[in-house]
């Protein structure tokens, strides 16, 4: 078994129960894996530390074909190997994340101004933007909103 980084397998990072339950292939090739790696060591393990306790990835890496299938973004770096969807809720740790990690995007998904429902972070080799969004519902429609420190 491969591991990503101290805390995270290849495995996990590729799991979708979606994708097994369709029967796609999510397993993640050479450059998408070198991504992935990138990715662990220096976005989620200092969180890891951070936080203290193990951390669910909720969504790691999508192959296209299960991007498609659960209507993700056509430019997901998710895709790329470059984002996750953690399974962390309180603010202080996200805005701890702004400002001690380098980061192309973090993402305050749903939930309200306490407590999200989860949140996504990516992060590139080169050029991270540290752009900091909230994802917030509107008369149906999905919006994503600059995020401001309370």
């Amino acid at each position: 078994m491969m591991n990503l980084s101290n805390h995270v397998t290849k495995s996990e990072f590729e799991m979708s129960p979606t994708a097994i339950r369709l029967g796609i292939d999510n397993q993640m090739n050479e450059s998408q894996t070198t991504k992935a790696i990138l990715l662990c060591v220096n976005v989620f393990e200092p969180i890891r530390a951070k936080v203290g306790h193990p951390i669910k990835i909720n969504s790691g890496f999508r192959s296209a074909k299960l991007n498609k299938k659960i209507g993700g973004s056509t430019s997901s770096q998710h895709c790329k190997g470059e984002a996750m969807d953690l399974d962390l809720h309180d603010k202080d740790i996200f805005e701890w994340i702004i400002k001690n990690i380098t980061f192309d995007q973090l993402i305050w998904e749903g939930g309200n101004q306490h407590s999200a429902d989860w949140f996504h972070i990516s992060h590139k080799k080169d050029g991270n933007r540290n752009e900091v969004l909230r994802m917030i519902k509107k008369q149906g429609q999905t919006l994503y909103v600059p995020y401001t420190l309370y």
